[in-house]
């Protein structure tokens, strides 16, 4: 009984044993194709693990790209704000420059007006109703509609010669006072007294040029008075008042011109016959700085009394066409073209 109860005790045991090493795990080998499988599924599960972070990176990076997307389209309306801006800045000046152009056509096509101011006056002995000087005398003011800095110009040169003509009116009374008061009683209830005179009148107005002429006179006492011209020409846009080097590109040829313009004049009827001897020698100082004019066929120029006739011949104008001056003469300054 106890031998069967060993033997099956042992062949309990062997098949226990047995069962024990069915289910134990086989040893770890690289080489084996069961660790292999286990390898290639390791392996895809990395590639997909990089895939994935490749994925994960590629949308980090989209999401980055939206982001700045969305803060370039955040920047859009400024960019946009900034170039309407810049358009509108563009625009502005462009609208500024366009509007001081046309000021500046609009000054310079502005024509000048010109109205005068009486200051004649008779000024009388003190105590005395006789008159001792007579003053005629009107002064021009000239305005210029959206010029009125070149009008201010030209103001000025009128106020300055109204200035100096006071001069001139007082020194004539104190020598007329002082002829009256050396009469005989019986010749000074017949004095008439002396007399000043400055008139001027337009010559030639447009948007480019405005000439002017003052005829003036003064009178003491002699069988006529002294009469003569003076001119003033005016570059209107800048209200400058013009030389003859203003004028001309070439002064001494332009000289030339003029000067047998004048002797063709002078040595014609009706003034060859007041000719004073020696003409000839003066003829070239008749063109002074204030006695040229422009008008719209050419220059004029000025000869008074005793340059080259007698008085009797008056003042002569004498005018150069501007066909005959223009290779001689600077071309914003010849009219009528």
């Amino acid at each position: 009984m106890k031998k069967r109860l060993f033997v099956w005790m042992f062949v309990s045991c062997l098949l226990f044993a047995a069962c024990a090493k069915k289910e134990a795990p086989a040893p770890s080998d690289a080489n084996e194709p069961g660790n292999k499988t286990e390898q290639a599924d390791k392996a895809d599960q990395a590639d997909k693990a990089d895939q994935a972070d490749e994925i994960g990176n590629k949308k980090d990076s989209e999401g980055s790209q939206g982001e700045n997307g969305s803060k370039k389209e955040k920047d859009t309306p400024q960019a946009s704000n900034k170039k309407e801006k810049q358009d509108s800045k563009d625009t502005s000046k462009e609208e500024g420059e366009k509007a001081a152009e046309d000021s500046q056509d609009s000054e310079e096509g502005a024509v000048p007006e010109v109205t005068f101011v009486d200051y004649s006056e008779d000024i009388k002995m003190e105590n005395k109703d006789w008159i001792l000087l007579s003053v005629q005398e009107n002064c021009p003011v000239i305005s210029i509609p959206g010029n009125e800095a070149a009008a201010e110009k030209m103001n000025l040169v009128f106020e300055q010669q109204h200035a100096s003509n006071q001069t001139y009116i007082e020194e004539d009374k104190e020598l007329a006072q002082s002829a009256y008061e050396d009469l005989p009683k019986e010749q000074k209830a017949e004095w008439t007294g002396y007399g000043y005179g400055a008139t001027y009148k337009v010559m030639y107005c447009s948007a480019n040029i405005l000439s002017i002429a003052c005829d003036s006179y003064e009178w003491q006492g002699t069988p006529h008075p002294n009469t003569w011209t003076t001119t003033y020409c005016f570059d209107v846009p800048t209200g400058k008042l013009l030389t003859l080097a203003d004028v001309f590109t070439d002064k001494s040829k332009a000289g030339e011109i003029i000067d047998q313009h004048i002797l063709d004049t002078i040595t014609a009827e009706p003034y060859k016959d007041y000719l004073l001897e020696g003409y000839e020698d003066f003829v070239s100082d008749i063109l002074r700085e204030d006695v040229f004019y422009l008008n719209d066929k050419g220059l004029a120029v000025i000869c008074n009394p005793y340059m080259v006739t007698a008085y009797a011949g008056g003042s002569i104008e004498i005018e150069v066409p501007y066909e005959d001056l223009k290779d001689v003469m600077a071309p914003q300054y010849i009219q009528g073209e």
